[in-house]
């Protein structure tokens, strides 16, 4: 009988021990053993079992993980933005050798190997292997909460990018430079942004009628719209918006040169192209923290701008701590000497 060429068909030769040959026929290579001869109805019904088994989705793996987590309020209750970015990420793990790891593997605390190695297959991009971290991290995450695993291990995988923006803040020097190089639209653009911390795709959808007297009320794109923020408006704030100019309720309030509603990656890199021309290393995304701060000066608490932010309370504090607290206690020490000094030299004279 010919021999059916068949996709990943592995054969292996076993010597008897009386000098002869049988050959055994295997659907691939560590796959399941197939009866009888290639070619023959037996065969080919074993093969093309075992074809489809392999094919089949499985839900005690990974990749499992990765097609229940999608079909999930936890993932499609995420914006439209998000999800196709993550999908790019799910898709990966899922295909990935790591897609095959079983729940008992990832249980493991020697998995995180694994998972670390991984991610430095795209360390020639840590930003992009810190994202794909991130996006595995919820996956398993999502498991724990649901009891199929009993811990994350992607959790707390160091990142590979070492420039944390978390941290970075638009200082009145910097935003002074930026304004005098950029042009009106694109300036006060920024500027709303540093006063108001709104998420880059709430900035440019930002509608006039969600503008009240005191504050900005708007459901959030980052929540699927599920999410309302209340965002104080500053007095600075209320100047630039009047500044502005208040237009008809449903147009958005940014709009670019040509008198239309800017797109949230048009507006960033705009901002990032007169950024470099001035030599300064931010970037539109660093605005959220310069809000912060500007939260603090008004008299705000930590926990008060982490509410406001929607951030963890550490991430404020670690802004705060750099840019805010650490100038108030120099300042005030400066003054505690100055006034001694003053009452030193009154007591000699």
């Amino acid at each position: 009988m010919p021999l059916v060429r068949l996709k990943g068909l592995n054969q292996v030769r076993v010597k008897r021990a009386d000098g002869g040959i049988t050959v055994y026929w295997y659907a691939w290579k560590g796959g399941p053993r197939l009866p009888g001869e290639p070619g023959s109805p037996e065969f080919m019904a074993a093969y093309n079992l075992a074809v489809a088994d392999r094919k089949a989705p499985r839900n005690d793996n990974l990749a499992g993980l990765v097609t229940l987590y999608k079909s999930k309020p936890e993932f499609t209750g995420l914006s439209a933005s998000t999800k196709k970015e993550w999908s790019r990420w799910l898709d990966r793990i899922s295909l990935h050798d790591i897609g095959e790891l079983s729940l008992r593997m990832l249980d493991d605390s020697r998995v995180r190997a694994d998972l670390m190695d991984w991610r430095d297959e795209y360390a020639d991009r840590p930003r992009a292997a810190d994202y794909g971290v991130q996006v595995l991290s919820r996956v398993l995450g999502f498991a724990v909460e649901r009891g199929i695993l009993s811990a994350n291990r992607a959790a707390g995988i160091p990142h590979l990018y070492e420039g944390d923006r978390a941290d970075l803040i638009w200082e009145a020097a910097a935003l002074t430079a930026f304004c005098d190089k950029a042009p009106a639209p694109i300036s006060q653009a920024l500027r709303l942004a540093c006063l108001t911390g709104l998420r880059r795709g709430d900035l440019v959808t930002l509608r006039w009628s969600q503008v009240g007297d005191l504050a900005i009320q708007l459901a959030t794109a980052k929540s699927g719209l599920r999410r309302t923020a209340t965002i104080p408006l500053l007095a600075d704030a209320r100047a630039l918006l009047k500044e502005i100019g208040r237009k008809d309720p449903d147009e958005t309030v940014l709009l670019n040169a040509h008198g239309r509603a800017w797109g949230a990656n048009s507006l960033s890199h705009r901002i990032a192209k007169f950024a470099a021309d001035v030599k300064i290393e931010r970037s539109l995304h660093d605005a959220r923290g310069t809000f912060a701060t500007r939260l603090r000066l008004a008299g705000l608490t930590e926990e008060e701008i982490a509410e406001v932010m929607g951030w963890e309370r550490e991430r404020v504090r670690r802004i705060l701590a750099r840019y805010v607290d650490q100038d108030r206690i120099v300042k005030a020490l400066v003054r505690k000497v100055a006034s001694n000094e003053a009452k030193s030299t009154l007591a000699r004279s």
